[in-house]
């Protein structure tokens, strides 16, 4: 796999630019038209787009290029580019709220999501820096970042996230899609997803057991689901 370093990711919205960032939309979108994304896998695979080690992409790009049926030959993985940054965590909300306002317009991807966590100490008192956090979670090239977007966002404007906890059963990131195990809403395509992971032999096993817990937790709360008429 080489190396692209230069972190020019595909804009947030298109189809490369998710599978780039390892995004679960990405994913999702790749399972209805595998045919069509089977060049959009076969780059991803190719060009290793990651901006830091820490990164996840071996269980994503395993799945995608078994579903959309892509046969890849990568070449050897060069040494990645690792971004360090200290973040003075303030403890006022307001220079918080300065600080990630400072980032974003600076496109800052090393050290945001530091003052997210601080942020998110002050829950709902920080309601100022949800679309922020919205923003820095679509848009960041660090997948292994993204989690701590959204942890943030929960503990301050947890209103609407359980789209974005469905999507993370499509994530990347092992730890995206362990909270999307436990916080997805449920409905009838989570209770398919939970099953699809628990019985993946390309999962991680603490990914694969969590999804066996939750479906057990629901079955034991003997929750029902319709499936919707056409």
């Amino acid at each position: 796999m080489t190396r692209m370093s230069d972190g020019r990711y595909a804009p947030a919205g298109s189809l490369i630019g998710m599978v780039q960032r390892g995004r679960g939309l990405g994913a999702r979108m790749v399972a209805e038209d595998p045919r069509g994304a089977a060049g959009v896998v076969e780059g991803c695979v190719r060009w290793d787009w990651r901006w830091d080690d820490a990164d996840q992409r071996a269980v994503y790009l395993a799945r995608l290029v078994r579903d959309a049926g892509v046969r890849v030959e990568t070449a050897g993985e060069a040494e990645g580019r690792r971004h360090q940054e200290d973040v003075a965590v303030e403890g006022d909300v307001g220079a918080l709220v300065e600080r990630l306002e400072r980032e974003w317009v600076e496109r800052r991807w090393c050290g945001p999501v530091r003052t997210a966590r601080a942020l998110a100490g002050f829950g709902a008192e920080a309601g100022g820096a949800a679309s922020l956090l919205r923003r820095f979670w679509l848009w960041t090239p660090h997948s292994h970042e993204r989690v701590g977007y959204l942890e943030a966002l929960a503990a301050i404007d947890p209103a609407g996230l359980g789209g974005i906890y469905v999507e993370c059963l499509w994530d990347c990131e092992e730890d995206a899609r362990l909270l999307g195990v436990e916080r997805a809403p449920d409905g009838v395509e989570v209770r398919e997803r939970l099953r699809y992971l628990e019985g993946d032999e390309v999962e991680t096993a603490e990914v694969r057991a969590a999804a066996g817990d939750r479906l057990a937790a629901l079955t034991r709360a003997g929750s029902t689901v319709s499936v919707p008429s056409r």
